[in-house]
């Protein structure tokens, strides 16, 4: 995907700019911001693609691993009356990593929450983060949201990878022999 982004610009808004501009204009008027970005892509990150299948189709092999995609996405509740959110993304789950922090200008303008891709049985385990913003107030359960590359994520497989490595090679298996009977 291409941004028209001028030479050498990056698109680097603070939590604030993102909730308090991008976000805000999005819910509360029909002008969309300026187009130094495509910031009215709206997109399911809640529905059937993975994580990395999201990240592959909206460029994200091009960006570098501390930059991010953003999407506008409708949250999805449990129930009709509930107030609990349906975070099923693929055959995995975001899992909410803290309890959110406020995002301020003078006063509250909006919250950020941090999740993580979870797949115990998927190699993708862990591998995406997604950063949600909100604004408590909006009349729609759209939100703002950033998925990036977890950079823990290849440490802690390559961790794990040594420790096994290094428990098979050390560690003294006995195998039973069965007894024979007569």
């Amino acid at each position: 995907m291409e941004f028209p982004l001028p030479v050498g610009h990056q698109f680097l808004p603070t939590d604030k700019e993102l909730v308090s501009y991008y976000l805000f204009n999005k819910l509360f008027t029909q002008t969309h911001p300026s187009n130094d970005l495509e910031m009215s892509l709206i997109f399911d990150l809640y529905g059937s693609f993975e994580p990395w299948e999201i990240w592959q189709l909206h460029g994200g092999d091009n960006l570098k691993d501390d930059q991010a995609l953003c999407f506008f996405t409708s949250l999805n509740k449990v129930s009709v009356n509930g107030s609990r959110i349906y975070r099923r993304v693929g055959s995995g789950t975001w899992a909410r990593e803290d309890s959110g922090n406020k995002i301020k200008a003078r006063n509250v303008v909006g919250f950020k929450e941090r999740f993580s891709y979870k797949n115990q049985h998927s190699p993708h385990d862990d591998a995406c983060i997604m950063h949600e913003f909100a604004i408590h107030s909006a009349p729609d359960d759209i939100v703002l949201c950033q998925i990036k590359k977890n950079p823990r994520s290849s440490e802690k497989k390559r961790k794990l990878k040594d420790v096994i490595f290094k428990q098979s090679k050390h560690c003294k298996f006995t195998v039973p022999i069965p007894i024979q009977t007569l």
